[in-house]
């Protein structure tokens, strides 16, 4: 029984931890981007996947001490509310852990290129030429999300901060840029520092 809280307390922590750092990542607002990429790619911190993953490991572990008290016959393990409990929350583990790994297969973050844009990890699959979106918008609930629209009238893909590594508000306005002037995405082949730049640049220009 004892083993089980041990276990529990830990996956706690872990959870309260990893909220605490999403916290403060959505506190920092930065817009964050791959320097190294040839393209413009608004990328997430690699910290945030890897407290994801440890958040949902830790599910397993009351379950793995339930089964261990099982074996080695401690007092408590074979409670019905414990058995049960501590499967479910196995359950609910193994199932955040089988989405996170097939979400893996896209980029992580959203890329701009020249053509298009592609990526978004785990908030849909966004892969469009510039001449399919149809609409870029910020929605506000529950929390501020890019929202993305092709010209097929599909669903719109939508994705916050914690999928964007950029504030929706000012990925929209890049996005939006690119997308009203091709003859500026060139720079999308020149690096993401480059890129911003110019939108911030044309930003500042004085309207005629």
């Amino acid at each position: 029984m004892q083993l089980v809280i041990a276990a529990i307390s830990l996956m706690i922590v872990v959870a309260v931890t990893g909220v605490a750092m999403q916290l403060r990542y959505l506190k920092e607002r930065r817009l964050l981007i791959d320097a190294s990429s040839p393209s413009l790619w608004f990328k997430t911190r690699a910290s945030r996947g890897g407290w994801m993953v440890a958040a949902a490991a830790s599910t397993l572990a009351p379950a793995a001490a339930m089964v261990y008290g099982l074996i080695n016959g401690l007092a408590g393990s074979a409670s019905r509310s414990i058995v049960v409990g501590t499967s479910v929350i196995a359950v609910v583990g193994l199932v955040t852990l089988g989405r996170m790994l097939w979400s893996a297969r896209l980029p992580a973050g959203l890329e701009l290129t020249e053509l298009g844009i592609h990526g978004i990890r785990g908030a849909g699959d966004a892969h469009l030429m510039w001449e399919d979106i149809a609409d870029i918008a910020v929605v506000a609930a529950p929390s501020a999300k890019l929202s993305i629209t092709d010209a097929n009238g599909s669903p719109p893909i939508l994705a916050s901060i914690l999928y964007l590594g950029a504030d929706p508000n000012d990925a929209a306005v890049v996005l939006r840029f690119f997308r009203d002037h091709p003859e500026e995405r060139n720079l999308l082949t020149q690096g993401g520092e480059a890129a911003l730049r110019r939108v911030e640049e044309a930003l500042n220009e004085p309207v005629a």
